[in-house]
This record gives C-alpha cells, structure tokens and sequence, in this order.
C-alpha cells in the first residue's frame, strides 16, 4: 500500500482522556451502529517514539442487546491513504491531518463484515490507527498490538461504568470480554497477529480466543523468533494479491497449533476486502490493486501469485462474500 498522510507543524502532546464523543448511525434492520472518538493525539503507544495517534472507532452491534452478554470482534485496518482534501489524497507524512484536509475512514471499509457478524450477536469494534500509519518506521506492528489493547482496556472500564466510554450505557452488562477475537487486514493483520503472540500480555480481564487476519504484512515481527501457538489462527489471501506470499508465513509462526487454517481466494486482490481502497465505493483515489501492478490479462483475469494459472479476477462484491463466510464460520467456532 502507499503510505499516506498529511503534516503538522509539530508533534502534540497526548491529550488526557476524558469522555469520548458519540455519534451514531442509521446501520440495517437488525444491526445498529455508534461511533466514538478521544481525538487525534488521545494515545502514545510504545514503537512510535513517543508521537500519539487518535482513539477512534466504530461500534456495531445487535439492535436488540438481550440479557446475556456478547461475544466481542476488533478489527484493525492496513496502509491506505491517511489524509484527503476533496477528491485527492494527501501525500505528506505526519499526523493528524493538516487543516485543510481530512482524516480517510479506513477503518469503516469492514463494516459489511462488522454488520454480518452484529446480525449473528457479535459486538464488532473497528479501530481508526491512522494515526501509526503517518508515522511508523519499524514497529508499527508493536503500536498497533498497543492500540488493541487501549480499546480493550476502555472497554474493560465501561464493564464497571466508568472511563472515557462511560456514555455507551447501552452495553453495560452485555458485552463478554472472555470471548475476544481479533480480525485485522493488511498491516492490521500484522497488528493483530502481533497482539496474538505468545510472548504478548493482553489487558487484565480480557481473554483473545481467536485471531484472523486478511492478507497480513509482518513489518516488524520476527518470524524466525515470535511465535502465535495458543490461539486459533485463520489467514485468508487473495490469489492476485502481492501479498498472497507472505500470508504463508504465520503458518511457520504457529507450527504445533492445532487449530490454525490458510484460505485461497481464487481471484482475489489486496484493497477489495476493504471498501475504502476500492473504487466505485471508495474515494476517487481508491485502486483495483491488481491494475496497479499490472497483473490485468484480457477477459478479466488476472496473473495469480500462488502459481495457480490465470483465474477470473473476482468482483469486489463477489470478494466480500467470500469474506463474510470464511469470516463466520471461523469465529462462530471458537467464540460461541
């Protein structure tokens, strides 16, 4: 992905966290959504030398919470472009966005995915991290296990009615903490398989049961040293995606795991998982990745990166279907 951002004369200082400010969206007929957001410079997780990033995420959930407690999903966004005036994104590092422009929503390009899983009694957090990807260098993956873990400790808080989400009254006493999966794409892959690890220390009160990630990129993990054996672990690539490669690689990670799957997507590419990187429901500046990197043949179809020929390129809707079964199924059968 290229790297994104737009600049700020200096660094601010973490604001203190106080209450989060609440926003809600229409959502569907069985799934509602809420948005919370702490700032810009709300959080300074370790592996970014001190800069702070933005709490910020969307919530989706049941419509109608009933009395028991739900299992919960984060989800956590890759590299995309981080800032936009208008119709063009802009290109210079740092964070936040400078006035004239705007942060990108990377982190709402999951939502058929977050209101799928809502509508089968999952309640789905997907993180803004806009903020690391301004200005990671190599341990983005660290910041971003970090970021993880912020929100779960907040969300942790609102158990007891208290802390910066305290308004979210709606999901006291709903929302079961001991049922955690992660889902993250791209460098949010890298993230949650970096929070997943087994030398990684997850929030007190908080227990992950399951880690999928989407076409991960391992930027900053040791492959040869970290190793992720204690939970269920589900990767899933397309076969046109540059990444397709990599996504092996956590397979060596979790070696002596019982419970761990790797997924094709026959024609698939890297952006489609995300609506926001995709064009027609994207910004004008969202890509089919696969054009980009010229792997494009005559009838739609597109060179695959797994040696398995030249497959029809799937649609972007066609893509996220496969998305949302594999995606089920996997955390129905380690968090229900």
């Amino acid at each position: 992905m290229t790297l994104a951002t737009s600049c700020s004369s200096s660094q601010p200082k973490p604001t203190p966290a106080g209450s989060a400010d609440i926003s809600t969206k229409p959502g569907t007929a069985k799934a509602a959504e809420v948005n919370y957001d702490l700032g810009d410079t709300a959080f300074a997780p370790p592996g970014l030398d001190g800069k702070s990033v933005e709490l910020k995420a969307a919530v989706t959930y049941p419509r109608k919470l009933d009395e028991g407690r739900h299992p919960m999903v984060l989800m956590l966004h890759g590299w995309g472009d981080t800032c936009q005036s208008g119709d063009k994104p802009v290109r210079a590092q740092g964070w936040p966005c400078a006035k004239d422009a705007k942060p990108v929503d990377n982190y709402l390009g999951y939502s058929y995915l977050a209101q799928a899983l809502a509508e089968k009694g999952y309640i789905v957090v997907s993180v803004s991290a806009n903020g690391i990807q301004a200005q990671e260098k190599n341990q983005g993956t660290v910041a971003r296990a970090a970021l993880l873990d912020k929100h779960l400790e907040m969300w942790k808080k609102l158990s007891t009615e208290k802390g910066p989400l305290a308004k979210l009254k709606q999901f006291s006493g709903h929302v079961d903490l001991n049922r955690v999966g992660t889902l993250g794409h791209s460098r949010g892959g890298g993230g949650v398989l970096a929070q997943a690890l087994d030398s990684h220390e997850n929030p007190t009160g908080v227990h992950l049961r399951a880690v999928m990630a989407f076409a991960p990129a391992m930027n900053g993990i040791d492959a040869a040293k970290d190793h992720l054996t204690h939970l269920p672990l589900s990767v899933i690539a397309g076969t046109c995606d540059a990444m397709w490669e990599d996504s092996k690689i956590p397979l060596a990670m979790a070696a002596g795991n019982p419970h761990v799957e790797h997924h094709d997507v026959t024609g698939g590419n890297h952006n489609f998982f995300n609506t926001v990187w995709t064009p027609g429901t994207g910004p004008a500046f969202a890509t089919d990745d696969v054009a980009v990197e010229k792997r494009n043949l005559s009838g739609g179809r597109c060179q695959s990166t797994s040696d398995s020929g030249t497959p029809q390129q799937l649609k972007p809707a066609e893509q996220r279907q496969i998305a949302i079964r594999y995606t089920t199924e996997f955390f129905d059968r380690y968090l229900h």
